[in-house]
């Protein structure tokens, strides 16, 4: 599975050789990564994405906003940050400067099938939320703990033990996860309405813009002042986003079973081959290798 196959669009930026990321695939569904990174302004590799996969985020430290579609979270120490497949976010910096750190995981809903698929039910449980918290701070740490273990065990990289005793945590933490005591935690702050009316405007016509001055037209706007208006809040052009999402639902008409000549028009690209092109490069796979692999 391509589970990170929207870094790959950004794999020459400078700004990710400051990471230290370490991704450990568990199996073909999923991914965890602990991340704990200083950034500043210059260098924090904000980026706005979908992915047709969950990401999950066990919130440690840092001074972070998440934007999901039109809500802005800050979430505290302990917190869990879910992001369902196809909805678009990013993290901005709230400062200058911040230590951040955080436990990923990204994975499929059928990632713990062959030890028991009800781990994954707080994907589907939280399907519709962002933002959650766990009933208390003994909840909070105790998930803290099981994450900070889960790191350290693979650390170990070769370590057949290590590994085994890595999987332990996971499935100890996704039991957490899974009790009844999570909740929404309702802190969050919804973007300004007029970003708010070109983001939907776009998600609604990105089949048929080809130019950000057909954009600014509809808003009597200027073509500069659109552009700087979504770059503040997105961190990315209007036509970058527009590709991104034209992406985003191919993958999702694809899985379905829809013929790829077929995806290719639906979402607004106007030959085959300009689509294989930007599907390739924003996934690193053909069209056809992306249906083979749901299909498999």
């Amino acid at each position: 599975m391509k589970l990170l196959s929207h870094y790959l669009q950004n794999k020459n930026d400078p700004r990710h050789e400051i990471t230290n990321w370490e991704n450990d695939l568990i199996n073909d569904w999923l991914c965890y990564s602990c991340r704990s990174t200083v950034y500043d302004v210059n260098t924090f590799p904000s980026s706005l994405h979908s992915h047709d996969y969950y990401e999950l985020v066990i919130f440690v430290e840092g001074e972070i906003n998440y934007v999901c579609e039109s809500s802005v979270y800050s979430p505290k120490r302990g917190d869990v940050i879910i992001i369902p497949p196809g909805k678009f976010h990013m993290s901005k910096l709230k400062g200058e400067r911040t230590h951040y750190k955080r436990h990923v995981f990204y994975l499929y809903p059928n990632a713990f099938d062959q030890i028991s698929p009800s781990l994954a039910e707080i994907l589907i449980r939280t399907n519709e939320g962002v933002h959650f918290s766990l009933a208390s701070r003994e909840r909070e740490e105790e998930l803290l703990t099981l994450a900070e273990k889960l790191a350290s065990a693979l650390k170990k990289r070769g370590d057949d033990l290590s590994r085994a005793l890595a999987l332990g945590y996971i499935i100890e933490i996704f039991c957490l996860l899974n009790r009844k005591d999570i909740r929404h935690s309702g802190e969050s702050e919804r973007l300004p309405e007029n970003i708010l009316a070109l983001q939907q405007y776009l998600d609604a016509h990105y089949t048929e813009i080809n130019s950000v001055s057909e954009v600014a037209e509809h808003f009597f706007y200027s073509r500069e002042y659109v552009s700087r208006l979504f770059k503040k809040y997105y961190d990315t052009t209007i036509l970058d986003y527009i590709h991104k999402l034209r992406i985003s639902k191919s993958r999702a008409l694809i899985a379905e079973g829809m013929p790829i000549i077929d995806v290719c028009y639906a979402v607004g690209f106007s030959s085959l081959s300009t689509f294989i092109r930007a599907f390739r490069a924003a996934t690193d796979m053909t069209p056809s290798e992306y249906r083979r692999m749901v299909r498999e």
